[in-house]
């Protein structure tokens, strides 16, 4: 058997198993790999997100922060630790009610009953749905902010996606 991976991993231009190991598990990146995979699980299993779109969140966030700071700068307003305080109090709540819906989701997640069931489908459409809303509230605030910052009127984008909203909800009831 040994014989055979050996011919075999020669075959792939690997000198022994080693080399073939050494290429499959890189240990000078260990310490930035683990690190990334452990917090990307936790943030999976607590927030109910996956790993792209935390990524994508955390740049939204971080783009809506410093166009806002940009907007402020253009607008010759002061900036405060006040507004700053506001910005993350948000993102707190927002994220704690994201972890809190997980987490109703995943207590019912196993309930074979129709309660269960139907508390699942509930907590889980409030997630996805909260999900959504503060993904579209930081991306209306980053087009409002480069409205500001550009100088041209911010009205036409930001209202077809309010429009559009309002009908989507209208339709709904």
């Amino acid at each position: 058997m040994n014989k055979m991976l050996t011919f075999v991993l020669e075959n792939f231009g690997f000198s022994c198993k080693y080399e073939f190991m050494g290429s499959m598990i890189k240990t000078k990146l260990l310490a930035l790999t683990l690190p990334i995979a452990g917090i990307s699980s936790i943030i999976e299993t607590y927030f109910g997100l996956q790993g792209l779109t935390v990524l994508s969140f955390v740049l939204l966030v971080t783009l809506e922060l410093f166009s806002g700071l940009c907007a402020s700068k253009v607008n010759k307003q002061k900036i405060s630790s006040k507004k700053f305080g506001r910005f993350g109090f948000k993102l707190f709540v927002w994220i704690t009610l994201l972890f809190v819906l997980n987490s109703l989701r995943l207590e019912y997640s196993s309930y074979d009953d129709t309660i269960g069931r139907t508390s699942y489908l509930l907590f889980n459409w409030l997630h996805s749905t909260i999900f959504i809303y503060v993904n579209i509230e930081y991306l209306i605030s980053v087009l409002e902010n480069l409205g500001v910052i550009s100088g041209k009127e911010k009205g036409t984008l930001i209202s077809a996606i309010k429009n559009k909203l309002k009908n989507l909800i209208k339709n709904d009831k």
